[in-house]
């Protein structure tokens, strides 16, 4: 029969871990990095491929927190200003836009600029808390909407992974801007993926997980004004159009690759599955990487070769015949 000090101590190991558990999901590690990080070696690009720079920007999230971002770019003070593609790169749960700066010289060597920032409580941006896409999408919208007024940017292509991906699905399906989008690794239902971590990851018994998830989204409401019973990207991937390369590892231990099975095979619109090895967290190959590069240049590089001043040109036309056309109709009327 258990003493009164064992049921005390159980009590705290109890709370001890529903602590971490609520904190591993709304407040893990923040990546911490020094801005020294984010510069980048173009010595190995030839002249013809080079110059590229670097810009900082600040830029203030609907929840008004300040997101620190960089755009790598072509630089069109020293080259014919043409119009170039941006992928914009969405990190994971406890990561930065370090993460997506690995991918820079890649991108850029096939013709796409890249832009990459941290999300509100992630890396260097402000903020207490990450809320794995429930308050991300609208930072996308924010994002795209500041990345598309950038001088040279054509089209646009998102590349997420773990909360980045899962934050993609949520929030591509209500933007026509993205053209194409890679997703590394999402959950469908995060409701399903918080019984799957109570049972094998967090050691949770099955008899109280239902307890466990009442007041695990009662605490995540309260500290960061979140449903987790909406974070569910499957709901939204039946109406889903841009095209989308799906990646998951197979021996995922954070995100089973069932989920995105599950949403591949419900998927809407043009879309391509690639099951790898490693786990969630492992390095992505060459070859994928590669493959990922040649998709979003085959989806995105419509205008290449089509200069800035040329694009303008075909929006001023564009306005001027909108106009003739909104006063014709008044003459009708």
């Amino acid at each position: 029969m258990e003493t009164k000090k064992q049921q005390k101590n159980s009590d705290v190991e109890i709370k001890y871990s529903y602590e971490n558990f609520w904190k591993f999901i709304i407040r893990p590690p923040r990546d911490k990095y020094d801005l020294s990080e984010l510069d980048y070696d173009y010595s190995s690009l030839n002249e013809r491929e080079s110059p590229y720079i670097r810009e900082d920007y600040s830029i203030l999230s609907k929840r008004g927190f300040l997101m620190e971002c960089s755009f790598y770019r072509a630089d069109l003070s020293k080259r014919i200003p043409y119009i170039r593609p941006c992928v914009i790169y969405l990190h994971g749960n406890s990561s930065s836009r370090c993460e997506g700066k690995k991918m820079a010289l890649s991108l850029l060597k096939e013709g796409i600029d890249l832009f990459v920032f941290d999300f509100p409580g992630s890396g260097k941006s402000e903020g207490e808390y990450i809320s794995l896409g429930y308050h991300e999408k609208e930072d996308v919208r924010i994002i795209i909407d500041f990345v598309e007024k950038l001088p040279g940017v054509g089209n646009i292509g998102l590349w997420g992974r773990s909360m980045g991906a899962a934050t993609t699905l949520l929030y591509s399906h209500s933007d026509d801007r993205i053209k194409a989008q890679c997703v590394d690794s999402p959950f469908a239902d995060f409701r399903d993926l918080v019984i799957y971590l109570c049972k094998k990851q967090i050691n949770i018994p099955e008899f109280i997980i239902n307890s466990v998830l009442f007041f695990l989204k009662n605490t995540i409401k309260n500290k960061n004004d979140m449903d987790i019973d909406k974070l569910r990207p499957i709901d939204f991937a039946e109406i889903s159009k841009a095209p989308t390369f799906f990646i998951h590892a197979m021996k995922d231990e954070l995100i089973p690759y069932k989920h995105t099975i599950q949403l591949y095979e419900k998927y809407g619109g043009k879309k391509s599955i690639n099951i790898v090895e490693g786990n969630h967290n492992s390095l992505r190959q060459k070859h994928l990487i590669t493959k990922i590069i040649h998709f979003f240049s085959n989806y995105l590089n419509e205008n290449k070769n089509v200069k800035i001043n040329e694009i303008k040109e075909q929006n001023k036309n564009g306005e001027e015949k909108e106009e003739e056309k909104e006063e014709e109709e008044d003459e009708e009327i």
